[in-house]
């Protein structure tokens, strides 16, 4: 086994290595969109690090090999230990064959090597090779929810789909308001329906805050068609009656009067539910036009389109 307590034995390929300029600027940048934690810092945090920030990235050699000190007189076990130095190996110049090397050495368990493979990836924002590795069914979930929040709110994370192929993999108990809001304003612009059932998850009053956070992320979606055919698919959802409520009230009344097409999509809810007149003088008598007016046109032949297939 290697001696990875000594620092001259781990870096023996060049004991006065330090991170270069370039690459101290990027983990700097990175944990800066990362909400001003990496998953690293979490890590080092876990093994007794106070203030992982003054120690990582390491801005010189002798730095490093604090850092090194403060990974190997940690009380954790070897295992996590090296875990560690594994992420900060794959730092270097030629991080795959000296990290590889290590690991092999040191017979670094599968699982959290691919575990470290996975936040590496992940701290330096390559979101969709980090999932790759942190969705393999061999990982017991670590830190669940801070990857599920940041794949929802990084900055640089632009696919939708990233952060609910993670939560329907790994499947995390979250227990953080924060993480499940950051995650419904991704199912929202997802799935319509999904969503919609997703709501009747949770108990008041957060089933009808996600409920209304529905129909404010359909009505204000982007513009055209998909925002009609999303429209269409809300009206026609199966409400129970104190959704139905809240739908009306939201729309007529609430913080979602002022919406795009508000009034209009409360009116054909009402038509396809068979509470109100033909489509077009319910949508005259709303009174919508200019620039809220929904496009009313597109609304009503995709309502049209959805009754007629539904016929059949």
């Amino acid at each position: 086994m290697a001696d990875f307590e000594n620092f001259d034995v781990l870096f023996a390929a060049d004991r006065s290595f330090a991170y270069g300029e370039q690459t101290i600027t990027k983990i700097l940048k990175s944990r800066r969109l990362a909400h001003n934690e990496l998953l690293i810092d979490k890590l080092l945090k876990t093994l007794g690090v106070e203030r992982p920030s003054n120690f990582y990235p390491p801005r010189s050699n002798q730095s490093l090999r604090n850092l090194h000190s403060q990974i190997i007189d940690g009380a954790s076990p070897d295992h996590h230990k090296q875990s560690l130095l594994y992420y900060i190996l794959k730092d270097t110049l030629d991080h795959s064959r000296s990290a590889t090397k290590f690991a092999r050495a040191v017979f670094l368990p599968e699982k959290y090597r691919i575990f470290i493979d996975g936040i590496w990836l992940l701290d330096r924002g390559d979101f969709e090779n980090a999932l790759g590795y942190l969705t393999e069914p061999v990982l017991i979930p670590t830190f669940p929810e801070e990857i599920l929040h940041l794949l929802c709110t990084h900055p640089d994370q632009h696919n939708d789909k990233l952060p609910l192929a993670y939560y329907y993999t790994v499947s995390p108990a979250i227990t953080s308001s924060k993480v499940t809001e950051a995650l419904f304003a991704k199912l929202a612009l997802s799935s319509v329906t999904e969503s919609f059932f997703w709501c009747r998850q949770h108990g008041e009053p957060s089933h009808r805050k996600f409920f209304e956070q529905l129909i404010y992320t359909v009505l204000d979606g982007a513009e055209g068609e998909t925002r009609a055919m999303r429209s269409v698919e809300l009206i026609h959802l199966p409400f129970n009656a104190e959704e139905e409520a809240w739908f009306g009230a939201y729309l007529t009344e609430g913080k979602g009067m002022d919406l795009h097409g508000a009034k209009d999509a409360y009116r054909v809810r009402a038509v396809a539910t068979g509470k109100n007149g033909p489509i077009a003088s319910g949508a005259n008598a709303c009174g919508n036009s200019g620039d809220h007016a929904m496009d009313w046109s597109s609304l009503g032949s995709s309502y049209e389109q959805g009754s007629m297939t539904s016929a059949r």
